[in-house]
């Protein structure tokens, strides 16, 4: 009998110092949880924030995107107020907040569109919605560019 013993104290011995935690789990400074003393858990890396959100960025931008053959590009000297992108097609942005609203398109070929646009903090301006040509339509989501300009030296009529 003592002899199947042996085997299994020292497999005992062997398997319990495997686990790296303690048997209560791991310590707040382990798991990165808050603790009395201040220490924090690191969070993720921050999804794109609407820009009225950040401190610091303005109302002017230039902005750029296709939609697309279709290429439209320019100074919008402040995104609060109706404003068009220059290009291919008439666009006519009619903004809700500082960061968000609709559009409308119009352009060569029976072109028409219109859907939902918003600007966010890194520079990225995503235009999505429903646009025909031709009597063919389709839905679309699009990443434009957003780049905020000094809106002092931002051109007059955009």
């Amino acid at each position: 009998m003592k002899i199947c013993q042996l085997p299994l104290l020292s497999l005992l011995f062997i398997v319990l110092p495997v686990s790296c935690t303690s048997p209560t789990g791991p310590t707040p400074a382990e798991s990165g949880k808050a603790t009395s003393g201040g220490t924090a858990k690191p969070s993720p890396s921050p999804t794109p924030m609407p820009v009225s959100s950040v401190s610091g960025i303005g109302k002017a931008f230039h902005i750029s995107g296709n939609i697309d053959d279709a290429a439209q590009e320019g100074d919008v000297c402040d995104v609060t107020l109706p404003f068009t992108v220059p290009g291919t097609l008439k666009f006519e942005f009619t903004p809700t907040s500082a960061t968000k609203g609709t559009y409308t398109y119009s352009g060569p070929f029976n072109a028409t569109g219109s859907g939902p646009y918003e600007i966010y903090s890194d520079g990225k301006m995503l235009v999505s919605g429903t646009g025909c040509i031709m009597g063919k339509c389709a839905t679309y989501s699009h990443d434009w560019k957003a780049k905020p300009i000094d809106p002092k030296t931002c051109g007059r009529g955009k």
